[in-house]
């Protein structure tokens, strides 16, 4: 049984490099898209949701607009049709005739369940699609950084004080420090306190 797999942190401290494939970097430059103007309301908010967490994710794209569109159409219509099910039920009681023509009440299954189980199965589908799924988030590679457009390091930060782990490169290997033999005495060195006679005089006078 071969052994677990280090961890980041462990590498870091035993200055090692993994062994495991990592995601290549994309070859598309990061960009937020511009929404279109009919996506409003919940919609709009659910896409402006999606997009900051991309960003953070640093998978976003211009590019990317069609399929933010539609998962927040989606997501707002699912929302909106749970409302209105919770409202009339998942059963609802309609008029049917019989054959003999008199009308009855029958108790079936509201339409709506079916749309939302339809949005559903879109919501899964397109989640994957931009990496928002366990399975799927660490297959999508990070988009390339816009020219010239290289983030500050802060002083004192992560980035500034450890940037080989931002990097995913091992810690570098520490120089041992020379000595300087110069400033170094021993205690057989050191010069022995002499005093004058006018002190050994002014000593023995006081005892």
């Amino acid at each position: 049984m071969g052994r677990p797999a280090k961890t980041s942190d462990e590498h870091w401290l035993h200055n090692t490099v993994p062994q495991g494939k990592s995601a290549a970097e994309s070859v598309f430059t990061g960009g937020r898209p511009k929404f279109p103007k009919h996506l409003v309301g919940l919609a709009r908010s659910e896409a402006k949701r999606i997009c900051k967490l991309l960003e953070t994710r640093r998978t976003l794209t211009e590019g990317d607009i069609a399929t933010i569109v539609l998962y927040a159409e989606t997501s707002a219509r699912w929302i909106e049709t749970k409302k209105q099910v919770a409202v009339e039920g998942l059963m609802i009681v309609t008029k049917m005739k019989d054959s003999n023509g008199a009308l009855h009440d029958v108790r079936r299954v509201n339409p709506l369940v079916k749309i939302m189980q339809v949005d559903e199965a879109k919501l899964l589908t397109l989640s994957k699609e931009l990496g928002l799924s366990p399975v799927t988030r660490d297959r999508v590679r990070q988009t390339k950084n816009k020219a010239g457009g290289n983030l500050s390091v802060i002083p004192g930060s992560m980035a500034d004080l450890f940037p080989h782990l931002l990097e995913g490169k091992p810690a570098p290997a520490n120089k041992p420090l020379t000595p300087d033999l110069s400033l170094m005495t021993l205690e057989e060195d050191t010069p022995a306190a002499t005093t004058t006679p006018e002190e050994n005089e002014s000593s023995e006078t006081s005892n």
